[in-house]
């Protein structure tokens, strides 16, 4: 079942609106007066189910006195993205939409850390590969969807070109197969390409540092750029949940420790060779 309502660009647009409005003590009766709109419309755009217009986002702020440029400029900026449409959005319709938001959140990112311990992260996956994990985690789902669920990931492996990329992945992922040893080889070798990348580090967290691993088994650390500095995804591509600034100091400090225990870059490459020639 894909899940629909707001995206979470008017989600968190939505909340730092009611956040300046509830700073001053002003209602959602007032609030849309001011731009000719009824109390229950704010409420829809405050929880994103509405996206607020650009016009309309300045003359709130202007009435919830929001005078510091940078905050206005960022606000402004996510009101504009909402009704901009990129090539994410084109999938609407057959993807769900936390999963589309996840593309944009790649998109917009500046760095991206990522630590996988059931899969391959999305963005380092083959077509093979992940046709092969999408079949075992919705074995439900209409076959006639797999086509356009892979295509829409193998785009998003273009926000590959424009950031510092880290990955870390547990030893495991390399040892677990999806599809056969075929599939399996040409992924290893996959990560292999990527890790020549100037802007893309792979490193392997070895078993030995097992005790390290929490109840998280993939999560993606984003750095964005203003408002939202640091945002956290925690789940598979399947079940995407984003948190923000708050939530996100333990899973940084999770991914401090893993840098500090897994294999370096060379050493890393090494080790997926040595995984990939086991599979003939």
């Amino acid at each position: 079942m894909r899940s629909k309502g707001g995206t979470l660009r008017a989600r968190w647009l939505g909340r730092l609106l009611r956040d300046r409005r509830e700073s001053v003590r002003l209602s959602l009766t007032a609030a849309g007066a001011h731009i000719l709109r009824d109390k229950s419309t704010i409420s829809r755009i405050e929880t994103g189910f509405i996206p607020a217009r650009v016009a309309e986002v300045r003359e709130l702020l202007n009435l919830y006195r929001v005078k510091e440029e940078p905050l206005r400029a960022a606000m402004e900026s996510l009101a504009k993205d909402i009704w901009v449409k990129g090539w994410w959005d084109e999938y609407a319709d057959d993807v769900d939409i936390p999963v589309v938001d996840l593309a944009w959140l790649e998109v917009r990112a500046r760095k991206l850390r990522t630590f996988s311990l059931p899969v391959i992260h999305g963005l380092l996956q083959t077509r093979e590969y992940a046709e092969a994990v999408m079949r075992i985690t919705d074995p439900d789902e209409p076959d006639d969807l797999i086509p356009t669920w892979l295509e829409f990931r193998m785009k998003r492996r273009k926000a590959l070109s424009q950031l510092l990329y880290t990955a870390i992945l547990d030893e495991g992922v390399l040892s677990r197969t999806f599809g056969d040893d075929r599939v399996m080889r040409n992924q290893l070798a996959h990560l292999l390409q990527l890790s020549e990348r100037p802007y893309v580090t792979i490193r392997v967290l070895p078993f030995s540092a097992s005790s390290l691993v929490g109840p998280e088994t993939e999560f993606t650390l984003f750095t964005l750029p203003p408002p939202f500095v640091l945002v956290a995804q925690v789940g598979t591509d399947a079940s995407v949940v984003q948190t923000e600034v708050s939530k996100t100091a333990r899973l940084t400090a999770a991914f401090a420790r893993f840098e500090q225990h897994a294999l370096d870059a060379e050493e890393s490459r090494v080790f997926i060779k040595t995984k990939m020639e086991q599979y003939t």
